[in-house]
């Protein structure tokens, strides 16, 4: 007979939940509180412990949001603005979250030990989930990045869907590399022309490495140039603020990096990324959108980031899910990610099937033609 204690404050969970986390992992709640302890609007949190027979048999972590107008653009088309606001103030929607919307480094999860099958494991965790999406009472469940064995069993019931084009971004970085010179010589010829134009609109700027100093004398200013960002995405469900990324730096030291990127003095992007595993994760990026129509700080961001994943001899460069072409030109594959949903209100899954079909348009099928490498690459 499974039973739950359920916390809402990570303060009131630490005692219990820290006795089977090791100190490093992302699941420690010295780093899975960032969220809440940076106080990021529309959020709720739930730290679970799953016993069976009264034995502590499974750690699981939940974010329910508050689904407000202000996580969607789609001014530019006025009757389903407008409509949407409307419909998201009358229905004031929940999503509970069953992982993490700000990380996908790890898995949200953990048993208590190893001795559990598979489909123990999925069973466990299905009945877990299920659990708080009944106590929590929310509009709709966002089951995000879970391994293949918990996803088998969730894809026997009917009610929950999968989302298809949910995909990372990757490259992985041949042991041959020591340099971004070695990527260029990899590519066709048109590519490494690209490059090399783009590239060279990087001279005009002084990119830093920020210590934690830094990040704290420019944390508004980091700020304001993610938000740069994640206002022109179509939909952004949930979004970070200053203490959220002064917070990563205090917790993550070295393996969470910031880089400061200023043009004639002045701070006009960044780019953060964390490393694990032999993995250089891009995390969040924010930039002056005015200049970057000029100056093309964006594909220079990438570039950045797959020279300092070669730099510290990283194994493979994580892009995230956004810009699939961009990522794609830039030589990344996508690796399919197992997520899914399942939403109870006849409003919110209307929208929800336009916003998806307003996303998949947007995004496009071009993506999947990209191929700059040459072919000796794709054959090694």
């Amino acid at each position: 007979m499974l039973s739950y204690k359920l916390f809402t404050q990570f303060s009131e969970a630490q005692e219990e939940w820290n006795l089977f986390i090791h100190s490093t992992s992302p699941l420690h709640l010295d780093e899975l509180s960032i969220p809440q302890s940076s106080r990021l609007p529309n959020l709720t949190y739930y730290y679970v412990i799953t016993y069976d027979a009264s034995v502590p048999v499974l750690l699981s972590y939940y974010q329910l949001l508050s689904v407000t107008p202000e996580h969607f653009n789609c001014q530019d088309k006025v009757f389903q603005h407008y409509s949407l606001n409307a419909a998201l103030c009358i229905v004031k929607p929940t999503l509970l979250v069953v992982g993490n919307l700000f990380r996908h480094d790890c898995f949200f999860f953990q048993f208590t030990h190893n001795q559990f099958s598979h489909e123990d494991q999925a069973h466990l965790f299905k009945q877990t989930f299920e659990h708080i999406l009944h106590i929590s009472k929310a509009s709709g469940v966002f089951i995000k990045d879970i391994p293949q064995h918990c996803a088998s069993k969730i894809l026997l019931d009917e009610s929950y869907h999968r989302m298809q084009d949910d995909v990372l971004m990757c490259m992985s970085i041949p042991p041959t590399w020591s340099s971004i010179q070695d990527y260029e010589k990899s590519l066709k010829h048109k590519y490494a022309q690209r490059y090399r134009k783009i590239s060279k609109q990087l001279e005009s700027f002084n990119v830093q490495l920020f210590s934690l100093d830094d990040v704290l004398k420019y944390q508004y200013e980091l700020e304001a140039l993610y938000l740069q960002v994640s206002d022109k995405q179509l939909v952004s469900m949930g979004k970070i603020n200053h203490q959220f990324i002064v917070q990563m730096k205090q917790k993550r030291a070295e393996d969470f990096r910031v880089f400061g990127w200023f043009y004639q003095n002045k701070l006009v992007a960044f780019s953060s990324a964390i490393l694990h595993d032999g993995i250089y994760d891009m995390n969040y990026i924010g930039f002056d959108y005015t200049l970057n129509q000029s100056h093309s700080i964006y594909f220079n961001i990438l570039f950045h980031c797959l020279e300092q994943a070669i730099t510290t001899q990283s194994t493979k460069l994580i892009l995230g899910r956004t810009a699939l072409e961009a990522k794609a030109i830039l030589g990344c594959e996508p690796i399919y990610q197992y997520s899914f949903y399942k939403l109870r209100n006849v409003v919110v899954n209307w929208f929800f099937k336009k916003v998806a079909a307003g996303f998949k348009e947007q995004i496009g099928e071009k993506w999947k033609d990209r191929h700059p490498f040459k072919s000796t690459f794709y054959t090694s």
